[in-house]
């Protein structure tokens, strides 16, 4: 029902009304809430389905883009409000207007967000109307791909009861939440048939977890019946096995108030009792269609449509209200005038003195830190950690970690697996908010966790390439463990700690293994900093391995070096380092910074001393040395026949090259970019110039990928007047990798291919 009819119609309501309550003592009826709180409840109901309405006039006049439904939802949203403490935190969707009104928000910034103004504080115009982030109110950023925030909501969960201590230092201070604190979960039910949202349940379940997901049912995804989505048309029949394990699961109507306030009560202080989490299967109605693109009238039978109509919350809940004596008409009517006022006087406030977004606005919320920032958080981490280097490594020497006692920058050249690992070991030890995990990470998983007498005799894993070998062992079962294998879970276990304030290290084994986590990655983890306006961080570190050249053992999967597919995405940093200096500097760089990074290590590198006779093994850098985001190393820069630009593995295949051609005369540079998001532009144009002729090699394939935005950079600059020849592209071929020590010869660069390629360009 609109809500203006709905309120003449309470206020004109000629029906039963009862004796108006005096006093504001707790009413047993209303599960022990007063008076006061009630005709509360019904105002930020009312106040949400007004600021709905406004959303609609704003569009039909240009100043609003983008509206879509809070209709049926009101009630069960205020419940909920109500019920949990102000620091419970709230993983909601694009239907919790209401919510977000009780909670605290203030009308103006919802007039803010309906017309995309940069003036809001919540997200700045940078997200559609009805997708929140309030820090103050712990209502976490919102996103439209709702299935995903599930699996937030659960790795929150599990954050929040895990045992690791959160420093003074961290980005939240001791910790953002307590550990008594529930993480409801607000969902719609066709977002429920997502993987992510199963995932998250599972993990919940797994975890034990204090988490309670509120299923909003109305029926309809879109235009899909949920008879259509589950069995009994019920979101949560795949999951009552679960119940065995400590999963409660409720199903009540959610147009009802007495029934919700029992129900929500119940299932938010089971949850925080420890108990298990909840799943609420919550009858609400769509009292609008899906969006502004969407007519249910043209699917939905007219008997339902009614059925919708009649059972509103909102209209219930003021039928209630009426009758028993808590709210009268004309309050009502009071009410409602009121909202209507305030709301459209707001709202016009807000449309006069719109300000506009710049290019320079949008860019400054996409990532949050500059260099700078990173070296004041490195040398912080170093400050606070206050650990003995010496003595830390002599201990890992007698516990044999190590061979050696001295400090790893003494010890000379080392290969790339080591570099790594001796870095993973400085940021566990120097930083409490480290939590390393993913899958096969750890050294020990199981019943043996239980027996040190017997672990004391093995070897233990460490990573199937053991490069985080022996981390557990020092640091525990609680900072560094396996996950199930499943890469969206990783990832939404990051989101959960990065909310809670920690820094987590988590591996995925290879690139191509994060396909399953691209949404969690892509939608998540690279837009929480934009869409919520600069007011959250998502400072984790993804570690991955990439890339061909294992002996031909590789193949399709497990030689992948898809870089492209994720330097597309914004708010990321793609990190490729080539040796131990660079892998070393890099990381505790990535490690340091606020933004995610996807920190990619050649499988092929790890073990590597030298490619066809170039040495590959370096130094160990100083404990306080960083290498930013986006500055390239150069190899021959006084050379300036040809420029061959490159990443990872390849730099050692080019500098090859480089040798064989200086014995013909010929003097290549070869450009080491270290990151491919961000790029050393500087350094790409100033070899462009200098050389005027370019190679670019890469083990990713042509289409989407890297290759050709590097080359972009220079074809699309005035460098490209300095060229001599076409800038030519050694990269895969279109295909995946095929098996055996023949496909990757065929598939991937090579030095005779990057020889012949620099014959090419230096006969044009």
């Amino acid at each position: 029902m609109q809500i203006k009819a709905l309120a003449e119609k309470l206020r004109n309501y000629k029906g039963k009304v009862g004796a108006s309550k005096k006093g504001n003592k707790p009413l047993a009826a209303y599960n022990g809430l007063k008076p006061s709180e009630l005709r509360e409840l019904y105002h930020s109901m009312i106040l949400a389905r007004r600021i709905e309405m406004e959303e609609k006039l704003l569009l039909r006049k240009g100043h609003c883009r983008f509206v879509i439904g809070c209709g049926g939802k009101e009630l069960i949203d205020v419940v909920g409000a109500h019920m949990l403490r102000p620091k419970d935190p709230f993983l909601g969707y694009y239907r919790n207007k209401a919510f977000d009104m009780h909670r605290g928000a203030l009308l103006s910034e919802k007039m803010k967000e309906a017309i995309g103004d940069v003036r809001g504080k919540a997200v700045g115009g940078m997200i559609q109307p009805s997708h929140s982030a309030y820090p103050d109110l712990e209502i976490l950023p919102q996103a439209s791909p709702t299935g995903s925030h599930a699996l937030e909501a659960a790795g929150l969960g599990g954050a929040i009861i895990h045992p690791t201590p959160i420093s003074e230092k961290a980005v939240y201070p001791g910790g953002r939440y307590p550990k008594d604190s529930v993480v409801y979960c607000a969902i719609g039910e066709g977002s429920t048939s997502s993987p992510e949202f199963a995932r998250a349940v599972f993990y919940s379940v797994f975890d034990h977890t204090p988490n309670v997901f509120a299923i909003y049912n109305c029926g309809w995804a879109i235009s899909v019946s949920v008879e259509e989505q589950f069995p009994e048309g019920n979101p949560t029949t795949p999951f009552e096995g679960y119940q065995r394990f400590g999963l409660k699961i409720m199903n009540f109507d959610g147009t009802d108030i007495k029934e919700s306030l029992v129900n929500v009560k119940e299932a938010i202080e089971y949850a925080r009792s420890g108990a298990g989490p909840v799943l609420m299967n919550i009858k609400v109605t769509r009292e609008e269609s899906h969006s502004g693109s969407d007519d249910q009238s043209f699917y939905m039978d007219p008997d339902l449509q009614k059925w919708h109509i009649e059972n509103d919350c909102s209209l219930k809940t003021g039928l209630t209200l009426l009758q028993d004596g808590i709210l009268s008409p004309k309050q009502i009517g009071t009410m409602w005038d009121k909202i209507d006022t305030e709301v459209t006087q707001v709202s016009e406030a807000a449309v006069k003195d719109f300000q506009p977004k710049t290019h320079e606005y949008i860019m400054s919320k996409v990532l949050s830190c500059t260099f700078p920032d990173i070296e004041k958080r490195w040398a912080e981490i170093i400050k606070t950690g206050n650990v003995d280097r010496a003595a830390a490594f002599s201990e890992y020497h007698q516990k044999k970690y190590f061979l050696k006692p001295d400090l790893p920058e003494t010890l000379g050249p080392m290969t790339m697996r080591a570099a790594v690992n001796y870095t993973l070991f400085e940021l566990m030890a120097h930083s409490p908010e480290a939590v390393l995990f993913g899958e096969d990470v750890a050294d020990f998983s199981g019943d043996i966790l239980e027996h040190p007498e017997k672990m004391d005799l093995l070897k233990g894993k460490g990573g199937v390439f053991l490069v985080t070998k022996n981390l557990q062992r020092r640091f525990g079962r609680e900072r560094v463990f396996n996950t199930p294998l499943d890469e969206a879970g990783i990832l939404g276990r990051a989101l959960g700690h990065i909310y809670q304030g920690r820094r987590p290290l988590a591996e995925i084994q290879f690139l191509d293994y994060v396909s399953p986590a691209y949404q969690v990655l892509k939608d998540r983890i690279c837009t929480l900093h934009q869409r919520s306006n600069g007011q959250w961080t998502a400072q984790m570190v993804i570690r991955v391995t990439y890339g061909g050249y294992k002996q031909g053992a590789g193949a399709f999967w497990h030689s992948e070096a898809n870089i492209g597919t994720f330097i597309n995405m914004p708010g990321l940093h793609v990190v490729v380092p080539s040796n131990a200096h660079d892998a070393a500097g890099l990381l505790r760089t990535a490690y340091a910074c606020n933004d995610p990074v996807l920190f990619c290590e050649s499988v092929a590198l790890y073990n590597r001393r030298d490619w066809e006779g170039v040495p590959v093994e370096t130094e160990y850098p100083a404990f306080d040395k960083l290498i930013p985001f986006g500055e390239a190393h150069t190899y021959f820069p006084e050379h300036n026949d040809v420029a061959i630009i490159t990443y990872g593995l390849t730099v050692h295949m080019a500098r090859k090259c480089a040798e064989i051609l200086m014995d013909k005369g010929v003097g290549a540079r070869v450009i080491d970019l270290r990151t491919v998001r961000p790029l050393d532009v500087d350094t790409i144009i100033k070899a462009a110039e200098e050389c005027g002729r370019v190679i670019v090699v890469t083990e990713d394939r042509f289409f989407g990928g890297a290759a050709a935005t590097i080359s972009g950079v220079i074809t699309s600059s005035d460098s490209i007047s300095y060229l001599e020849a076409p800038v030519k592209l050694i990269t895969a071929i279109d295909s995946r990798v095929a098996y055996g020590a023949d496909g990757d010869a065929i598939c991937l660069p090579t030095t005779e291919k990057i020889l012949t390629a620099v014959s090419e360009v230096m006969e044009y």
